[in-house]
């Protein structure tokens, strides 16, 4: 990936974004009306890191919100100069997505800037998960999750280890709850 986000020496702003999956947010149907009002809200944070420095957004092409986001990336690259990779943690772990999954995760590779797995072997065990984190945080400069706490998530994960990472580090995080989606919700959708 260092080869794809940087050109000549120059280091790009490079903006991890993780998040919940969509039977965790209740959207079960792919035209669920809260699945456009995520997209809306995505779009809208997402234009405000590329107005603010990052070039290249990473995901690891999962479910949800890191497969809206992508969405919206792909559509803000005719305004921004936006670039998206998709690490993949390892071979295979998509098999259990519904045939549109696949199909949304396969279009989003055919237009991403790059992509790769992190791993070049399928799971062989849990301990894969932390070094997959690991890897993502020590090779970006900041992350965008949504996350809310009183709604469990396997995201809680990647969340406190960039809080570890943060004792010794300087990385950024924004975490996004459910309050703030809601707040942007009221002044976007009422009256």
């Amino acid at each position: 990936m260092g080869a794809a986000c940087q050109k000549g020496g120059a280091h790009f702003v490079k903006t991890l974004i993780a998040g919940y999956r969509p039977y965790e947010l209740g959207i079960y149907k792919n035209n669920d009306p809260k699945k456009e009002v995520l997209m809306d809200f995505l779009k809208h944070k997402i234009r405000e890191y590329l107005e603010t420095g990052t070039e290249w957004f990473i995901i690891q092409g999962y479910t949800g919100i890191e497969l809206y986001a992508a969405k919206c990336i792909l559509e803000l690259k005719e305004e921004y100069d936006a670039a998206l990779a998709v690490l993949k943690p390892f071979h295979d772990f998509d098999e259990r997505y519904k045939d549109e999954e696949k199909i949304l995760l396969n279009e989003i590779l055919a237009e991403c800037d790059f992509h790769r797995f992190i791993f070049e072997k399928t799971y062989t065990n849990p301990g894969m998960f932390r070094q997959i984190n690991q890897f993502l945080i020590e090779n970006t400069d900041q992350a965008i999750i949504v996350y809310d706490e009183a709604t469990p998530s396997k995201t809680r994960f990647l969340y406190n280890e960039i809080l570890e990472f943060q004792t010794n580090n300087t990385y950024n995080i924004e975490r996004i709850q459910f309050d703030e989606i809601n707040t942007f919700i009221d002044s976007r959708y009422d009256g």
